[in-house]
């Protein structure tokens, strides 16, 4: 749990560049990648949805997957807990780079359907018996 969570942490708070939200491309040109507070807010709750239910997929696998299997396709039936881990990075990281290229006005939609999906497949996870523990 705790190395994607670093991963995640330093994902959001690393800002390359001279200015606070300012990203070089090629050393030579600043491009503002700017959040409206709301954006920031959905983000943080994709980003949490994400790492419990890595955490939740991981616990399962550790426990040798009795009872339970994997319905992500792209994960398989019974990942291992390395192969949990690469696609929580990728996935965070993919949807929050996504996110940071899209035009402002389409930024919401992509964040919200992120935090959505998030939110069905934990609801899904509770209803099969998995409980959210901290």
């Amino acid at each position: 749990m705790v190395r994607p969570f670093i991963v995640m942490v330093a994902v959001i708070c690393a800002v390359p560049g001279r200015a606070a939200g300012q990203l070089r491309l090629a050393g030579s040109v600043p491009v503002r990648v700017s959040w409206r507070p709301s954006d920031v807010a959905v983000a943080g709750g994709f980003t949490a949805a994400l790492l419990i239910d890595a955490a939740q997929t991981r616990r399962l696998a550790r426990g040798g997957w009795r009872d339970f299997r994997e319905s992500n396709p792209l994960l398989g039936p019974r990942p291992s807990v390395g192969r949990v881990n690469t696609y929580t990075a990728v996935v965070g990281l993919t949807v929050l780079g996504v996110a940071a290229v899209v035009p402002k006005h389409t930024r919401p939609w992509v964040l919200r359907a992120a935090l959505v999906v998030e939110a069905c497949t934990l609801a899904a996870m509770a209803r099969n018996g998995v409980a959210i523990s901290f």
